[in-house]
């Protein structure tokens, strides 16, 4: 939170530029008091979300629109945003739905498979699904059973360990075609969890990658991992909700990690950026860790800059991310973002629990 409150003090106007490389996608769980405020909005708060977007005149699109159009190079309105909604919770239908129906705005919602065919309690039906894909909205694939996909099974090898995750993938994608009759080529990691090998999965199987960390969407994206910002109970105040709607995706092309690799999911110790020029102020560029505590950074070389941030330190056991922000060098007060995502197993080499 102290990394979005350090962004707040200067950011003095939100945008209203005409720029049309980029766009914004937002994602949502519960829209419930009642649900866990780590994945939940209130119904207040997502009616204030959609206010500011409505009085800022947000245009709203469905995600795969928005990556066709960034894929391709084709140009977007100013202040185009995707919202979406993760796991298929009823509340998306019995709160969300209404709420962007009365404004005729599409949404997407990653389902897995598995909880709407056992009936789980909370899930969202087909029925409900069915109604809301007849009114214009993406039904889209976030696996079968919402497993930890980077993790291999006691003994799996690696051929067993990728036929499973395919299976599981395929099988989703079987269930929403069969009851919904179609479904566009997103693939929504459960957890946000991703990785060099599981990316690979899902790109030959003809998705594009849908992630977690925050940021924003550009042609320099990772159409494999791509942002999306969270809003979520402690992160939903409109302050940070503004932010996020008006930022820009920082133009980085190239990401080395020095440290652990995939193979021993350890703490890792710099990361090294390669970005390249744009409307951004390089020279206040920052780092910080999700805490918001700054971290140490060093210009490798200025053309094309290229940095090191350092973020080794005590890194326990689970989903780590840091945050880089760059102020845009014109009179928004928008903020260029990026954001990198890694996981760490606990010491003893095992995964840890949720």
């Amino acid at each position: 939170m102290r990394f979005y409150l350090a962004i707040l003090l200067t950011l003095i106007v939100f945008s209203t530029s005409q720029a049309d490389d980029h766009a914004v996608a937002l994602i949502y769980h519960h829209v419930s008091e009642d649900t866990p405020a780590l994945t939940s909005v209130t119904p207040a708060a997502f009616e204030q979300h959609l206010n500011y977007l409505a009085e800022h005149q947000f245009n709203i699109w469905p995600l795969s629109r928005i990556l066709d159009a960034l894929d391709k190079h084709r140009k977007l309105p100013a202040n185009t945003v995707a919202i979406t909604f993760d796991d298929a919770y009823r509340s998306i239908y019995t709160e969300a739905f209404p709420r962007l129906r009365k404004r005729n705005w599409p949404f997407t919602i990653f389902v897995s498979s598995e909880g709407i065919d056992n009936g789980y309690a909370d899930y969202l039906n087909w029925d409900q699904l069915r109604e809301m894909a007849k009114a214009g909205n993406e039904i889209a694939n976030h696996s079968h059973s919402h497993a930890h996909l980077v993790r291999r099974l006691k003994g799996e090898s690696n051929t067993r360990w990728q036929n499973r995750v395919r299976a599981d993938i395929k099988m989703a994608a079987d269930r929403i075609k069969h009851e919904i009759g179609s479904s566009p080529s997103l693939f929504a990691y459960p957890y946000g969890e991703y990785s060099k090998a599981l990316k690979a999965i899902v790109g030959s199987m003809g998705y594009r990658g849908i992630a977690q960390q925050s940021g924003a969407l550009g042609a320099h994206s990772d159409f494999l991992a791509l942002p999306r910002f969270p809003m979520a109970t402690n992160y939903a105040d409109l302050e940070r909700f503004a932010i996020a709607v008006n930022s820009r995706p920082l133009p980085v092309t190239a990401v080395s990690v020095r440290g652990a690799d995939e193979k021993s999911w350890r703490p890792i110790r710099s990361l090294r950026l390669t970005l390249a020029a744009g409307n951004y102020s390089a020279h206040q560029l920052g780092c910080y860790r999700a805490s918001g505590t700054p971290l140490e950074m060093t210009i490798i070389t200025e053309q094309p800059l290229v940095v090191s941030v350092v973020v080794s330190g005590e890194q326990t056991a689970g989903r780590h991310k840091i945050n880089c922000a760059a102020p845009a060098n014109d009179a928004t007060g928008d903020f260029y973002w990026y954001s990198h995502q890694w996981m760490v197993k606990q010491a003893d080499g095992n995964w840890y629990r949720e």
